[in-house]
């Protein structure tokens, strides 16, 4: 049987937002061990990411050196993540005082829930 990460990037010229997912439990039998990393350019890291779909849809999370991981996120926040990756289209990720626009294309069935 392969085990493994899933690990999908989508970069813009301002940034990168990295999601790595864990859907065969390797890390831990119970819960999936999912998280995201969002990094600028200039390479600091913010506290707090926004990621607002163009359709209206947005999910905000805090991070730790640009870390959001799925066991410290809001269990609903965290699935409209997912939502807003698997039904692609642009996606803003915004900070306090930076922010980037992805232009992502679906990906149907994202195992990172």
């Amino acid at each position: 049987m392969s085990r493994g990460l899933e690990t999908y990037a989508a970069t813009a010229n301002d940034g990168t937002l990295l999601l790595v997912c864990d859907p065969d439990r390797v890390y831990n039998p119970n819960v999936s061990h999912a998280y995201f990393l969002s990094r600028f350019d200039d390479d600091q890291f913010p506290q707090q990411v926004v990621l607002l779909a163009a359709t209206g849809e947005q999910a905000a999370f805090s991070v730790q050196n640009g870390i959001a991981t799925q066991r410290d996120a809001d269990p609903a926040e965290w699935a409209q993540l997912i939502d807003m990756i698997e039904a692609g289209g642009q996606i803003a990720v915004v900070t306090a005082r930076d922010a980037f626009t992805l232009d992502q294309d679906a990906l149907p069935g994202l195992r990172c829930r």
